[in-house]
């Protein structure tokens, strides 16, 4: 007789408590995920997720990916209108050979003594502060275009093209594709044979397609209520179909 465990919850007054029982379960003939072991709900979850804010005050230039739309790590997701910065580091180059210039011509006249070691230094320290503005304008142009950090596919627009925004402000919500993962809610009496490698069949409600996954953590911590425990398990196959926040049922066998 395959055996299935479920979560009934007794309510006494204002406090409640959760009991664990076996049950009888009957699984579909033409499923894989008829197979010996305890049953669990589970959700595709993933830890590669973010809201992007801007880093600058600037006008959205463009926004090449829409809502929906699949990306690679590096490619474009945003584009800033950098003028006025663009502009400045222009101002930059121009003081960084300016500051050049007077160093070169100190240093010439400390050779001929009609210029002191102070003078010297004074015209280094301006080259080095010319030198440090060129680099922060250049700071500020890499902020101008905003790349995916992860392959993925967007969520949502947290801003509009031509819409200026100022520093903090969201600009485009995404989460990944390549750390998929199936986060389990079990009874914490199952950690009496649960461990990390344990084989985990699920099969998806949204499409029916089948992954394959083995435990990879456990919850450092136990719901002392519903005495559960959260567990994590690696999808080792069926990941080409999944979309983070699908659910469905699972096997988890233990280990023979």
């Amino acid at each position: 007789m395959r055996r299935s465990v479920f979560l009934s919850i007794l309510r006494r007054g204002p406090a409640s408590a959760a009991l664990f029982f076996l049950a009888p379960a009957v699984w579909a003939q033409d499923t894989a995920v008829d197979a010996p072991g305890f049953e669990a709900r589970a959700l595709v979850t993933t830890g590669d997720w973010a809201v992007l804010s801007s880093q600058i005050l600037a006008p959205i230039a463009a926004m090449p990916k829409q809502p929906g739309a699949s990306f690679r790590a590096g490619d474009v997701l945003v584009t800033l209108n950098c003028d006025d910065y663009a502009a400045e580091r222009a101002a930059g180059q121009a003081e960084v050979r300016q500051a050049k210039a007077q160093l070169q011509a100190q240093e010439r006249l400390f050779e001929l003594q009609s210029a002191g070691n102070l003078d010297v230094e004074i015209a280094r320290a301006a080259l080095d502060r010319a030198e440090a503005n060129l680099k922060l304008q250049d700071v500020r142009l890499d902020r101008c275009t905003v790349t995916a950090p992860y392959d993925g596919a967007v969520v949502r627009w947290a801003a509009q093209p031509h819409q200026t925004v100022s520093v903090g402000n969201e600009l485009i919500e995404i989460v990944g594709t390549g750390g998929l993962e199936l986060e389990l809610i079990v009874p914490s009496s199952w950690l009496a044979w649960l461990r990390k490698g344990n084989h985990v069949v699920a099969r998806i409600d949204e499409n029916g397609s089948e992954v394959v996954a083995e435990v990879s953590r456990l919850s450092a911590r136990i719901d002392p209520v519903s005495q559960t425990i959260k567990i994590y398990a690696k999808i080792t196959a069926g990941r080409d179909k999944l979309l983070a926040g699908m659910s469905g049922r699972a096997v988890i066998s233990p280990a023979q």
